[in-house]
């Protein structure tokens, strides 16, 4: 009789762990890690691991930003140009002579100001975010090769790179701990918090929350300004690491950071979405990148591989979609 039984426990447990929204992340990275280990034992290096943190770090603080966003409904493909946008006008800032504080801040006041006009089109006109982001997108980009003709700004204090380039004891970096941090609170504030179970709500059913008292616009405008914030902030930092503000320096991360938290289980429309989750997609994209280069593949087929997990953690969400609603 037991061992009878012992399948049909297996297969509960199995469907148990399909219902998790992250296991649509997990499982391409337990495959991908244990691939690249077997073709190159160097991946498991000390070294190499703190790269790919390091690496997964601007994506992931974009990202835990972009999910509140997608939970809610919305899309950006901004992203990549305000983060270049954020660094140029840190960049600016400190050549002027302004104090590093003050230049920090403008860097994210200027994410802060295009996610307002970008949430005046989408939310106050009603207007298509894929398109109204795309035209920002273009827009950002254009005033950025006008200020810079292209160009990068170096020449920054010592104690402005030290943020981006300095580490504590084990090469943990300044900025790996900054991204656990926001890690942690946008976690707890998505899961534990009333403005986390509206965010929800607004995304889920946005009449119902509208009929619940939410304030539906408000929490999708706060949204869309938090995205633009956290993707300046990231292209702050980008340009302490470098040294240098690069007018292209966010350049196509908007379509990986956005993959990045759909693999992680954030729903494409919206009422759903897991930072730990978004955490593990990053990490995930970071490995790829990482174990292609230690396996001696060419980068051309990055994005290949990229799609293919992509489609992989679309089934999975799928299906473990639909043992929910047989559960129910």
């Amino acid at each position: 009789m037991k061992s009878k039984n012992e399948p049909a426990t297996a297969v509960r447990l199995l469907r148990s762990l399909m219902r998790r929204r992250e296991i649509g992340t997990i499982i391409p990275l337990v495959i991908m890690v244990a691939v690249v280990t077997i073709v190159n034992p160097a991946f498991l290096a000390i070294g190499n691991i703190i790269d790919i943190f390091r690496t997964a770090t601007y994506s992931f603080i974009v990202a835990v930003a972009l999910t509140f966003l997608m939970v809610t409904g919305g899309m950006d493909l901004s992203i990549g140009a305000v983060t270049s946008l954020g660094g140029i006008v840190c960049g600016f800032a400190l050549v002027a002579g302004l104090p590093i504080s003050l230049s920090i801040l403008c860097g994210i006041l200027s994410g802060v100001i295009v996610g307002f006009i970008k949430a005046f089109f989408v939310i106050g006109l009603d207007l298509p975010p894929f398109i109204v982001t795309l035209g920002v997108q273009y827009a950002v980009n254009g005033l950025i090769n006008v200020l810079t003709e292209g160009m990068p700004i170096s020449g920054f204090p010592k104690a402005f790179k030290s943020i981006g380039q300095n580490f504590i004891v084990g090469r943990i970096y300044y900025t790996i701990l900054i991204a656990v941090a926001f890690g942690i609170i946008f976690h707890i504030v998505l899961t534990k918090t009333k403005y986390g179970r509206r965010l929800i709500a607004s995304g889920g059913n946005a009449e119902t929350a509208y009929l619940a008292g939410i304030h539906v616009k408000r929490i999708k405008v706060g949204a869309h300004v938090l995205v633009s914030t956290f993707a300046a902030i990231a292209g702050v930092l980008m340009a302490s690491r470098f040294a240098s503000a690069m007018p292209n320096v966010g350049s196509g991360t908007e379509l990986t950071i956005m993959a990045s938290v759909i693999i992680g289980g954030t729903s494409t429309y919206g009422g759903c979405g897991s930072i730990i989750g978004t955490s593990i997609g990053c990490l995930l994209l970071a490995v790829i990148a990482n174990g292609l280069v230690l396996m001696r593949v060419s980068s051309y087929y990055q994005n290949l591989i990229f799609g293919l997990i992509l489609l992989l953690s679309i089934v999975l969400d799928k299906y473990r979609q639909r043992l929910s609603e047989n559960k129910k």
